[in-house]
């Protein structure tokens, strides 16, 4: 199937779906349906495909492409994440990409395979924004945006104030939770003393102050030492 297309029809996009089952992997299918429990709706494609995809799709009319009425499988909406996340705009146009985006998102692997990496162009701006998502009613937009300050904000100029942002959201959802964990963890390799302290503080919900210091001991940079550490501050 030509995917580089100039123009792209509904009838198009019942065509391409077929093409995208085509690229379905049956093992892996099984594999990361298993992760992403009560979401079976995936065809089984890798990510790098799906990567390639949208690469060759921005080379044609990727407008059209975004237009046409979706299904809800987990790589149809990955896809259009992808192609959304590699368009060349101003901060406003990308800040409405991300908000479009971070109302489909609806599991893990759909949230954290796209990162908008524009953000890095439009850091004062987009941490002006954060909270939009971080405070958002939708715990996948909340997730969405500490996927966003983990990868962009754990700079110095930024990292006290990043993990206020953790400490603002006391979230019941696995999901934010575990992102949460996750942004401490990646501070602690980034930003050790003060990731430190701020475990200390014991402002975090037990479940995400303990699985942030799993995710730190599994760290494979982080020393032996601040392994022990931080594992005396486990609850």
């Amino acid at each position: 199937m030509n995917i580089t297309r100039k123009h792209w029809s509904q009838t198009d996009y019942a065509e391409f779906t077929e093409y995208l089952k085509s690229q379905a992997d049956e093992k892996y299918k099984t594999f990361s349906d298993a992760l992403v429990p009560g979401i079976e709706t995936s065809f089984g494609v890798r990510v790098p495909v799906l990567r390639k995809i949208a690469k060759d799709i921005m080379k044609g009319n990727y407008e059209e492409y975004l237009q046409c009425k979706k299904g809800n499988y987990r790589e149809e909406i990955m896809l259009e994440g992808l192609i959304m996340s590699q368009i060349k705009c101003d901060y406003p146009d990308m800040l409405k990409l991300m908000k479009e985006y971070a109302a489909k998102i609806n599991s893990w692997d759909t949230c954290d395979t796209v990162t908008f990496k524009g953000v890095k162009k439009h850091i004062a701006e987009f941490w002006n924004d954060v909270e939009d998502f971080i405070h958002s009613q939708n715990p996948w937009a909340q997730r969405f945006g500490f996927l966003h300050l983990m990868s962009f904000y754990l700079a110095d100029e930024y990292i006290d104030k990043t993990l206020e942002y953790v400490d603002s959201i006391d979230s019941d959802f696995y999901y934010v939770q575990m992102m949460q964990s996750w942004l401490v963890a990646t501070a602690a390799a980034k930003q050790r003393d003060k990731t430190v302290e701020y475990l200390k503080r014991d402002k975090l919900n037990d479940f995400t102050h303990n699985k942030a210091i799993q995710k730190i001991r599994e760290s494979y940079r982080v020393s032996a030492e601040d392994k022990e550490l931080v594992k005396g501050l486990k609850r």
